[in-house]
């Protein structure tokens, strides 16, 4: 999304033509549509202030149920009955829901790794105390850093030990129930020069994670 934004702000300076809201027509195929996929779309599009609407890849009765492949329901998807009830959310949906009810207050700025693989969306909340990091990787497997500059600026300490709490978002496919995210507890980080550097451990295609730590 960078690239492209970029891009279209050369086309719109050459030609002197207004600014408008980005729409990305249709976003993610089927097999991004995993939680991973989900929190690196939400970074690409958060920053650069693009409203995404989600592609649906399925077809005929299930094209329009479904959620667009964020719910599931009993039968799904070899014994489907479009009348069928009972829905439920999967792990996709549940990054959705965290990004929606949880990542409130301000974002801050961030940048995409080196690779493009891995990307990350992060706000600041000050009246909740909370600032929080959503992470994503692009279908790939590997270990990836994410690094946080300037804590000072969030009133805490240029050096010590940040606190850190994680969640994992696992992916058990488009049509099995996932309640919530996984408390994957608090892992401490020593850090000096104002910036904290922790790793992500992809083990999988597919899984996403969120970070959470206190401010004072």
């Amino acid at each position: 999304m960078t690239g492209s934004f970029g891009g279209l702000q050369s086309v719109l300076s050459k030609y002197q033509l207004p600014q408008k809201p980005v729409n990305i027509n249709e976003y993610a195929v089927f097999n991004e549509q995993v939680p991973a996929g989900a929190a690196w779309w939400i970074s690409q599009l958060e920053r650069v202030n693009a409203i995404g609407l989600r592609g649906n890849w399925l077809s005929a009765n299930q094209l329009h149920d479904f959620l667009a492949s964020l719910l599931s329901k009993p039968g799904a998807p070899n014994s489907y009955s479009a009348t069928g009830t009972g829905y439920y959310t999967n792990g996709e949906y549940q990054v959705y829901k965290y990004y929606a009810n949880n990542m409130s207050g301000y974002r801050v700025g961030t940048t995409a790794s080196s690779d493009l693989a891995l990307d990350v969306y992060s706000t600041v909340d000050k009246t909740a105390k909370l600032a929080r990091v959503l992470v994503g990787v692009r279908l790939k497997q590997g270990t990836w850093y994410v690094q946080l500059n300037k804590l000072s600026s969030l009133g805490l300490p240029t050096s010590g030990s940040l606190n850190i709490h994680t969640f994992g978002f696992a992916d058990k496919g488009h049509y099995t129930e996932v309640d919530g995210p996984n408390d994957l507890g608090y892992y401490s980080h020593d850090y000096s020069g104002d910036s904290v550097t922790f790793p992500i451990y992809q083990n999988d295609k597919s899984s996403a994670y969120a970070f959470e730590f206190a401010l004072p």
